[in-house]
C-alpha cells in the first residue's frame, strides 16, 4: 500500500474517533510513527487530507445516488435498500457527516462542494419519495413528498450525532429503523 493510501486510511480512522476540529497533523504522523515532514511529503497539512477524504466521501454519496436513482421503480424496500448504502457511507465518513456545518465553517475550498452534495441529496429524495407516493396514488403528493424528504435527509445526517448524544436510552435503534419508518405507510404487509 502506497503512504499517500496509508495516510488517508490512517487519517479517516483517527478523524472519526476524535473528529476534525481536535486532529492535528502531528496527531496523525505521531499515529503513523512517522515525522510530520513524510507527512507534509504527502500533503501540505490536515487541510489537504481533509479536503482528499471528502473527495472520496462526495465520490461514493454519488455513485450510490445514481445507483438508487437508476433502479428507482416506487418500491419502497427498495428505495430503503438504497437509502442504507448511503448511510453506510455517511458512517464510514462521520467525521464529515457529523460535523457537516464545522467542515463547511472551516474548509472554505469544501463550501461549495458540499451545498451542491446536500441539493443533490434532497433532490433524489424529493424524486425518490415522489414516485412511490404515486405509485401508492396520495393525493397533493407534492409538498407531502418535500416534507418526507427533508426528514429523510434530517435522519440521514442527523443520525449519527443524535445517537451520541443520547446516552440514556438502553437500547440504540439503527438508521435502518428510523428509515423503515418514514416509508411505514407505503409498505404492505
Amino acid at each position: 500500500m502506497r503512504t499517500r493510501d496509508l495516510i488517508l486510511d490512517v487519517a479517516l480512522v483517527l478523524l472519526n474517533e476524535r473528529g476534525e476540529s481536535v486532529v492535528t497533523s502531528v496527531d496523525l504522523a505521531h499515529e503513523m510513527n512517522i515525522s510530520p515532514g513524510n507527512l507534509y511529503y504527502h500533503f501540505k497539512g490536515k487541510e489537504q487530507v481533509v479536503e482528499e477524504l471528502y473527495a472520496q466521501f462526495h465520490a461514493r454519496v454519488l455513485v450510490a445516488l445514481q445507483q438508487i436513482t437508476a433502479q428507482a421503480r416506487g418500491n419502497p424496500k427498495e428505495t430503503l435498500a438504497g437509502l442504507t448504502v448511503v448511510s453506510d457511507i455517511l458512517q464510514q465518513f462521520r467525521f464529515i457527516s457529523q460535523d457537516l456545518r464545522g467542515i463547511h465553517k472551516r474548509y472554505v475550498s469544501l463550501r461549495d462542494a458540499i451545498a451542491k452534495l446536500l441539493s443533490l441529496l434532497y433532490q433524489t429524495l424529493s424524486s425518490l419519495v415522489k414516485l412511490i407516493m404515486d405509485k401508492a396514488q396520495v393525493a397533493d403528493s407534492s409538498s407531502a413528498s418535500e416534507m418526507l424528504a427533508d426528514n429523510l435527509l434530517y435522519t440521514l445526517i442527523s443520525y449519527g450525532s443524535y445517537d451520541d448524544l443520547i446516552t440514556t436510552k438502553k437500547t440504540q435503534t439503527s438508521i435502518e429503523e428510523h428509515l423503515y419508518l418514514h416509508f411505514l405507510p407505503f409498505l404492505e404487509d
